[in-house]
């Protein structure tokens, strides 16, 4: 809210403290599908560019928790999946927090927008993880869904079953939606970088 009486340029001034300017991507899929590979690939885009991108994920509040609890070291080979799955629903659930991850991403932006212009959160598995980033202060969001049917992970029936597998099985309000081939993977990046819609 702009003060009364206020000159044009404190007005100007609150007026860019109101409106963020970074490109958010916004990159959904199941385990191993390729969310990863895609935020890698618009990061070294963007950065072949000379465009400021960052890679970064939700689930690095959980990992962190994973780091200090278990002493996980953050490799791909020791990720301690349920361990993850079930800290991310006693947040939610039992801490009855469903906007937690969302919440504090938003605050990183808050910095990130500072040192990028593009940002990539390449770990999106709930409909409110995007809809929250929608919905916000960030108007150029795009988001994308990479479909990959044959996953190289391994997961548990429980796993599987998990709603961070499931929930945006049928939701299809994505900008791209895209299988995971590189060539396809590779031209998308591009695109994003870009800002081709």
């Amino acid at each position: 809210m702009v003060p009364q009486n206020c000159s044009l340029k404190r007005i100007l001034w609150y007026f860019l403290l109101e409106v963020f300017f970074i490109k958010v991507v916004l990159v959904a899929g199941r385990a191993g599908s390729g969310k990863t590979y895609l935020g890698e690939k618009i990061v070294e885009i963007a950065k072949s560019k000379n465009i400021r991108a960052l890679q970064t994920e939700y689930s690095k509040y959980i990992k962190m928790y994973a780091s200090e609890i278990l002493g996980y070291d953050g490799s791909r080979e020791n990720k301690p999946r349920k361990f993850l799955q079930d800290t991310g629903s006693f947040i939610r659930e039992t801490l009855d927090d469903a906007h937690f991850f969302t919440r504090r991403m938003l605050e990183d932006f808050r910095i990130y927008e500072h040192y990028f212009d593009i940002v990539v959160v390449s770990d999106v598995r709930l409909i409110r993880e995007l809809e929250d980033i929608k919905n916000s202060k960030y108007q150029d969001v795009v988001t994308i869904k990479v479909e990959n049917s044959n996953s190289v992970y391994s997961l548990s029936e429980e796993e599987k079953n998990h709603i961070t597998e499931k929930e945006l099985a049928d939701y299809l309000d994505f900008d791209y939606i895209v299988n995971n081939e590189f060539d396809m993977l590779n031209a998308l990046a591009k695109r994003v970088v870009e800002g081709e819609k």
